[in-house]
């Protein structure tokens, strides 16, 4: 089946709608603006009411009706969330070289994870949250020690909230997209969240209730202490200048 024939009737808001409302930056902390480069990146997500489909969050079969919507438009290339104001999302494909760069932290997590435990998560997972909303990251671990937790998950969206995610920018994402993902994941438990961006050569790293860090081209990006301790990711080489290094 076509994306077309599922989304039917026709959407009613323009790929380049803003932002949904839903997704509020944490007043706490500083505006977006002040994280670094410019917003280059642009919002291509369309946000559709799940009423259109039929759904709502209070629907038991939500989770089950929303794997198969994914499965189904698989073949677009776009992403999918759900808002806790019960939007379903529709995100634009990561393209290249992004796509490059998010299974380059990946693997490496994924590596690390074998010799030092914990679950490590790739870009299509989706986390329900408390508030309702389904979101996932474009990584994410959970600890060795909260990882009995997901055994007891039998649903394709686990109710766990990982302790560290990552978003990696890229031109079909705005800045303050990212960093309002990363507040919803920070607000309700995670502990640690990088924000890589290879354009601008930067890493903003965040933690809950501190102001964030900006890294200017660093070689190295560590974990902390309580929070992947140990890790280290060498995103000048695997990430900044990676595509530079490739011949053509």
């Amino acid at each position: 089946m076509t994306t077309a024939a599922i989304l039917a009737p026709p959407l009613p808001l323009p790929l380049a709608s803003p932002r949904p409302a839903s997704l509020t930056v944490t007043p706490d902390w500083p505006a977006p603006a002040d994280y670094g480069q410019s917003d280059y990146g642009q919002s291509g997500t369309l946000a559709l009411p799940l009423a259109e489909f039929g759904k709502s969050l209070a629907d038991a079969d939500l989770d089950a009706w929303f794997e198969d919507f994914a499965e189904r438009n698989s073949d677009s290339g776009h992403t999918y969330a759900i808002t806790h104001q019960g939007e379903l999302l529709i995100m634009p494909p990561t393209g290249y070289p992004g796509v490059i760069y998010e299974i380059k932290i990946a693997t490496v997590l994924e590596n690390w994870t074998d010799e030092h435990g914990g679950v490590a998560f790739p870009a299509n997972v989706r986390f329900t949250l408390p508030d309702g909303s389904r979101f996932g990251p474009d990584v994410a671990w959970v600890s060795p020690e909260r990882r009995h937790l997901l055994r007891s998950e039998n649903r394709p969206f686990p109710r766990v909230i990982p302790d560290f995610i990552a978003e990696v920018q890229s031109p079909s994402n705005s800045r303050r997209e990212l960093v309002d993902k990363i507040n919803l994941f920070l607000r309700y438990g995670t502990k640690l969240a990088w924000l890589l961006d290879p354009l601008a050569r930067e890493v903003v790293i965040f933690r809950p209730g501190l102001a964030p860090e900006t890294l200017y081209d660093p070689e190295f990006v560590y974990g902390d202490a309580e929070v992947l301790p140990g890790f280290r990711f060498a995103v000048r080489a695997r990430m900044f200048d990676y595509m530079n290094e490739v011949e053509v």
